[in-house]
Parts: C-alpha cells; sequence; structure tokens
C-alpha cells in the first residue's frame, strides 16, 4: 500500500512546469526562426519514403505564406524585405528560394545576368499550397501529430547512446516549426506526454540548468526507437502496433482463441493481469524510505511508483502504460548509486515481475 505519511508537492511540480514554459516563450521570443537551413532535398520524411513536406521547412512556409499575402498569381515581387527580416545570409536565402522552384512553388526572375533570388512570383501550385499551409496552421491534429513525429524522432537522435535529451533544446529545432508557424509550450509538452502515455518515450528526471528553470529529460523507449527506425508516423506506427498487439501470458483460461479470426466467441476469464506490477510497485512504495537516498530522490521514486499503481488498478489496464510506468520505476532505481540489500531486491523483484506480465 503506498506510504500514507507522504505527499507529492504538487504545488512545487505545478510551479515548476510554468517556470518550463516560461523559458519556452522566451526563447521563442529571443530566437523567432533560427534554425538550420537545409541546401538539399532530405530524404528522411514524416513517413516513410516521402520527400520532406514544405510544412516540415519554417523557411519554406514563412516564404510561401509571406509571398501569399503580398502577391497574386505570377505577380512578380521583391522578397529582400523578407529576407533582411529573417535575418538570412544570400546562401540561406537562396536554399530557400531554389528548393520552392524545385517544387514548382515559385518562380525565379531571370535577366541577360543570370537568375535574382530577389524578385520572384507564386505559380498556381504555390497559390494552392499557400492555402494548405494555412489550414495545417489552424488544424490541432495536425500540429499535435507533427510535434509528436519530431519530438520523437528529435529526442532519438539527440539521446546518443540510451542518454536522456532535454527537452529545453527542441525548441531550437526544425521540427519545433510547423507550417511556418512555431509550436507553442503547450503543444511540446503535450506531445511529450502523448508519446509517454503510449510507451515511446519515458521522463528521465529533471536537469538543473543555466536558466531560470530546470529542464525535463526525456529518453526514447525500445518501442519509440522502433517507430522512428521503421519510417512511420507515429499515428501509423501505433495503429500498427496495435494490430499486432502484446504478448500476454494467460492462464486459467478456457476457449483462449489466438489471432485474428473473426466471428469467434471467447470465453476469457482471465485477460492481461498486471497484479505482479501492482505487488511490485505496492513493494516500491513499502521500501522507498528505507533506501537512504536523497530526499528529492526518493520524491520522485514514490512518484513513479505511484504512477504504476494507478496503471495497474484500473479495470481495463493498457499494457503500453504500464510498460512505461514499470521502466521508469526501473529507470530511478537503477539510477540509486547507494548499494543496499533492499535496492537489490526490489531491482530483482522488478525483473521478475516484468517477465511474469510480458514474457521478457
Amino acid at each position: 500500500m503506498p506510504n500514507k505519511g507522504f505527499k507529492i508537492n504538487r504545488r512545487a511540480i505545478e510551479k515548476m512546469q510554468k517556470e518550463i514554459g516560461k523559458e519556452f516563450e522566451r526563447a521563442a521570443r529571443k530566437h523567432p526562426v533560427r534554425v538550420p537551413v537545409q541546401t538539399d532535398m532530405p530524404d528522411v520524411s514524416l513517413g516513410a519514403n516521402a520527400p520532406q513536406r514544405v510544412e516540415a521547412d519554417p523557411y519554406q512556409s514563412l516564404l510561401l505564406s509571406w509571398l501569399s499575402e503580398r502577391a497574386h498569381e505570377h505577380q512578380l515581387v521583391n522578397i529582400s524585405g523578407f529576407i533582411a527580416d529573417q535575418e538570412l545570409s544570400q546562401d540561406e536565402a537562396r536554399a530557400v528560394v531554389v528548393q520552392l522552384e524545385h517544387r514548382d512553388l515559385i518562380k525565379v526572375s531571370t535577366s541577360l545576368a543570370g537568375k535574382d533570388i530577389s524578385q520572384v512570383q507564386m505559380t498556381e501550385s504555390g497559390v494552392i499550397e499557400a492555402q494548405r499551409l494555412r489550414r495545417l496552421r489552424n488544424s490541432r491534429t495536425a500540429r499535435l501529430a507533427h510535434a509528436c513525429d519530431e519530438l520523437l524522432r528529435w529526442a532519438f537522435e539527440a539521446g546518443q547512446q540510451g542518454d536522456p535529451a532535454e527537452i529545453m533544446t527542441f525548441v531550437d529545432t526544425v521540427g519545433s516549426y510547423f507550417a511556418g508557424d512555431s509550436l507553442t509550450v503547450d503543444e511540446i509538452l503535450g506531445a511529450f506526454r502523448y508519446l509517454e502515455q503510449r510507451g515511446l518515450v519515458q521522463h528521465a528526471g529533471i536537469s538543473d540548468t543555466t536558466t531560470a528553470a530546470a529542464s525535463i529529460k526525456v529518453r526514447v523507449t525500445d518501442d519509440g526507437a522502433d517507430c522512428v527506425l521503421s519510417g512511420r508516423t507515429v499515428n501509423d506506427f501505433l495503429s500498427h502496433h496495435r494490430q499486432g498487439g502484446d504478448t500476454y501470458n494467460i492462464s486459467k483460461s478456457s476457449g483462449f482463441v489466438a489471432g485474428k479470426q473473426r466471428s469467434v466467441v471467447q470465453n476469457n476469464t482471465i485477460g492481461f493481469d498486471p497484479s505482479e506490477m501492482r505487488q511490485f510497485a505496492e513493494l516500491v512504495l513499502q521500501m522507498a524510505p528505507t533506501l537512504g537516498i536523497a530526499p528529492e530522490q526518493q520524491e520522485e521514486l514514490i512518484h513513479d511508483a505511484e504512477i504504476l499503481s494507478e496503471e495497474t488498478s484500473g479495470s481495463q489496464p493498457e499494457p503500453g502504460r504500464v510498460r512505461a510506468a514499470y521502466q521508469r520505476v526501473q529507470e530511478a532505481l537503477t539510477a540509486v548509486t547507494t548499494t543496499s540489500a533492499g535496492l537489490t531486491v526490489l531491482i530483482q523483484q522488478g525483473q521478475d515481475a516484468y517477465q511474469a506480465v510480458f514474457g521478457g
């Protein structure tokens, strides 16, 4: 049972979240759009084997939207003002213009002296694309999908050799912009929570920084790595994963039918049973105060164990969420540097519980 004498300092957690939000907003105001300009057409995309779309590049999206507000189709426009506002070098501006021209969204003015990248005109396809970008910017669904895809990919790339990445630095990447608009703090943290709840990333603690706020650390799970390496979007991967299903150890069942047969009546008395995980969570809650660890570390461990207990106590526990909650508890235990018999027992009990529930 949970330790009745322990209470989570939720006010402190809420304060920390507000400070993180303020840091994101400060960074966004200080550096509105200062991300690397790609000089080629990358193969890596939000979907498998598809070219990167315009909405994934902040400068291409911004320029196309800027043009749509100032010119009609085939009207020649001087974009020197845009280049100056965005503080682009001539090479960076040329890269953006060339990529849009390659997509047949704009045309560059030509003369006997050659092409003048500061004089461009939108094509019919460019007008249509600008309208599509406007719709995407106002689509909550599209923005969340983009945030999840890019945050997961960034965390995988940034977390070298399994090390956690600090989510605060995501704001300075290309992926934190969508259709020419920066993602909000709520959208970034919402994407993080969505990925965490589905077992694709783990909360790996809080890192003290030189800024006013602490930075959340995020680590990609094995399922998250599989998602990135598959080339699928998060949504496609999760849909495919659900169809494949999890492997469960089922005992004392009758009439159980494996596979995807239709029109079959099943008479299962036991399905996914995470009771061993629940017992492990309760053991952690009982023993955490005896491990001799720092108060902050103990508080985080108890918090993670309470989440695992909650996930395993519902009427229909979700395997992915139980697995993610368990991994967070084990991460917290293995991070303890003070060796003790109690710690060894907890780690072993956790591994045994995981094998009993998930079979591996």
